[in-house]
């Protein structure tokens, strides 16, 4: 069982988009699997589905929008990540199953859940 929250992705119906609350913003994300370079995207809109990133690559072990400035952004630590650290990678065979999309949210000892 996971220790951590983590966002679903249904993999098998990309393009997928949908709303969801990020520290008290609503957003919405849509999902998609570039075929050329063979990686997963993110889009990343504002309530009103304008745009504020589009096509960031999800990145093993990478957190999403790292190092942007920009306040539409939720001020939250998205990381796809596997709990069991076999994985290195984001592969179809994998994202899902043993990795997924956590939110990393730290305890009070600095520590991430």
């Amino acid at each position: 069982m996971s220790k951590r929250v983590y966002i679903e992705i249904d993999k098998e119906d990309l393009p997928e988009i949908f709303e969801i609350e990020l520290a008290g913003k609503n957003v919405y994300l849509k999902f998609d699997f570039n075929t050329v370079g063979s990686f997963y995207t993110v889009d990343l809109f504002d309530n009103n589905m304008d745009p504020i990133i589009i096509g960031e690559k999800l990145s093993y072990g990478r957190k999403l929008w790292n190092g942007l400035n920009d306040p539409r952004i939720p001020n939250v630590d998205i990381m796809p990540f596997d709990e069991s650290l076999k994985e290195k990678t984001i592969t179809p065979d994998n994202l899902g199953v043993t990795v997924f999309l956590y939110l990393m949210t730290l305890e009070a000892d600095g520590e991430y859940l």
